[in-house]
């Protein structure tokens, strides 16, 4: 499984169908994490929604295919791929809730505020993924990790892959060209710290 992280776009729904596209199309993440609630997001969210009554778009794309002009054509391939989006989008839930995903035996704790952070969710997670930070952040603590791709005009987002060639879970920074800033192993639960009297 592969999780996708974007910061706060603010207004700027435009970078936010970008990063969108950057982690679905050439990142192919299973999901895409929203880390805000903003006009961004609702701009985003009702240029993609489907109109059609009965959600077949597919039957639509087909139709057009077959008989339709290059911008009938355009404009069904624009619903289709929003489709995409909105299949893969979630949104982090409002504080002082908490979403928790599970990659192979890795928890991750995904908050909109790092400020709604308890000890014992620190405790209990590998990962906690917020979306406050006012730029690219990340902290280690022995096994633990704090993450934030910051807001999107500071240009990051984030990926994290079960699915490495390392065979782990790891965390990736990604700038918006698609460049990996940088890459770190995510510590499992099963891995223990050994320390010396």
């Amino acid at each position: 499984m592969r999780l996708g992280f974007i910061g706060p776009a603010k207004t700027d729904a435009v970078a936010l169908e970008q990063a969108a596209k950057l982690l679905i199309c050439d990142f192919e993440v299973d999901t895409l994490i929203y880390l805000g609630e903003d006009d961004a997001l609702r701009e985003f969210v009702a240029a993609h929604e489907s109109k059609d009554e009965d959600g077949a778009i597919e039957q639509r794309v087909a139709e057009i295919a077959a008989t339709g002009s290059p911008e009938e054509i355009q404009d069904v391939l624009r619903k289709l791929r929003g489709a995409r989006y909105l299949g893969k989008l979630r949104t982090a839930p409002p504080p002082p809730t908490r979403a928790m995903e599970m990659l192979d035996d890795r928890i991750v704790l995904i908050v909109r505020n790092k400020s709604t952070i308890g000890e014992e969710d620190v405790i209990n997670s590998n990962v906690v993924v917020y979306g406050d930070a006012n730029e690219l952040m990340f902290k280690r603590f022995g096994p633990r990790c704090f993450f934030s791709p910051g807001p999107l005009d500071t240009g990051h987002v984030g990926v994290l892959d079960d699915k490495s060639e390392t065979g782990g879970v790891v965390l990736k920074a990604v700038d918006l060209t698609g460049d990996v800033w940088w890459s770190e192993p995510i510590q499992g639960r099963g891995a223990k710290v050994m320390v010396a009297p």
